[in-house]
């Protein structure tokens, strides 16, 4: 009897410090958290439909997530991500024009110019050497200029009848951008975690170096991770553009550093070669959530922002300890 409750503790610990040892356990646990004291402080927050608005707030963030995750697992970052939600946004609406007959050829050329994006990054910081801060946020500021230029500073034009259903339709009570994002989560999540492509992407992250004497092609690797950032900015632009319905040039405004702090608060290490994409969805919950309270609580926008900030540092903070 002693050895099996003995046992049992034992099993008890191992779990309970494989949990807080691993940083995507740790954010759906404080997403958990947060639903509890969000439920004390107004049961209104965790009415039902409520919840599932606040998960579809969170699944534009969780795509974009997909591949910020994979770039800063690499040692980089991609600021450019939230401009090309806004160019892929503009493009889509115009061309459309609240008709299905070319639906698929504009998703194709969305997606196809997203990937270029993040091709044209992955180049320059490769072959130019060009650090991945300054690329990207001068690639956002390119990306910028183009929205502007291709509207003439006015978006027109309306996103399809298909495409406002997977950004704003229903299947049953779920939300079809729900469905999207987990989805796209568990295709992602199978390819960094049971293909070749994404060993290379952690070792890369891990050791540049060693993985370039080992034979990794780690140029083409780190490349390929932000044509992934690129693909699902525009992913993630498209889905948006269904909700919204019309073409917008601040469409895509905060997503770089929200879905920079999505996959930080979800134990993805800006030094590299650590990372989860079902934590960073946990990240995207929690920011969403978090904001979502805010506004239910009557703050204003500038208050969101500086608890933004607070949860960044804090995140970092904690992670840094702990690798200590």
């Amino acid at each position: 009897m002693d050895a099996a409750l003995t046992g049992g503790r034992n099993l008890l610990g191992r779990l309970r410090h494989s949990s807080l040892s691993n940083p995507a356990a740790i954010i759906w646990i404080a997403v958990l958290a947060l639903l509890i004291v969000a439920g004390l402080v107004s049961s209104g927050f965790v009415d039902g439909a409520h919840l599932l608005n606040v998960v579809r707030q969170s699944s534009g963030l969780g795509i974009v997530g997909i591949g910020q995750t994979t770039v800063i697992i690499t040692g980089g970052i991609d600021l450019s991500n939230g401009s090309a939600i806004t160019l892929i946004d503009v493009i889509a609406a115009t061309l459309l024009n609240g008709s299905d007959q070319l639906l698929i050829p504009v998703v194709l050329l969305c997606l196809a110019l997203g990937m270029f994006i993040g091709l044209l990054n992955g180049l320059v910081i490769t072959k130019l050497k060009v650090p991945p801060l300054i690329t990207t946020l001068g690639m956002a500021i390119i990306l910028r200029g183009i929205a502007y230029v291709y509207t003439n500073g006015a978006p027109k034009g309306n996103t399809s009848p298909v495409l406002k259903f997977i950004g704003s339709g229903f299947v049953g009570p779920i939300p079809t951008q729900v469905i999207f994002w987990v989805v796209i989560t568990l295709l992602a999540y199978v390819a960094l975690q049971r293909t070749p492509f994404g060993r290379y992407i952690y070792a890369v992250g891990g050791n540049l170096e060693a993985s370039r004497l080992s034979g990794v092609q780690t140029d083409r690797i780190i490349v390929l991770a932000y044509v992934v950032s690129g693909l699902s900015a525009a992913i993630a632009g498209l889905v948006l553009a269904g909700y919204i319905g019309t073409g917008s040039l601040s469409l895509g405004d905060g997503y770089d550093l929200n879905s920079v702090a999505a996959a930080v608060i979800g134990g993805t290490a800006f030094s590299g070669g650590t990372g989860s994409i079902i934590g960073t969805a946990g990240g995207a919950l929690f920011l969403s959530m978090t904001f979502s309270l805010l506004r239910f609580l009557g703050l204003p926008y500038s208050n969101q922002l500086m608890v933004q900030g607070a949860i960044l540092i804090v995140a970092i903070y904690i992670y840094a300890r702990s690798q200590r």
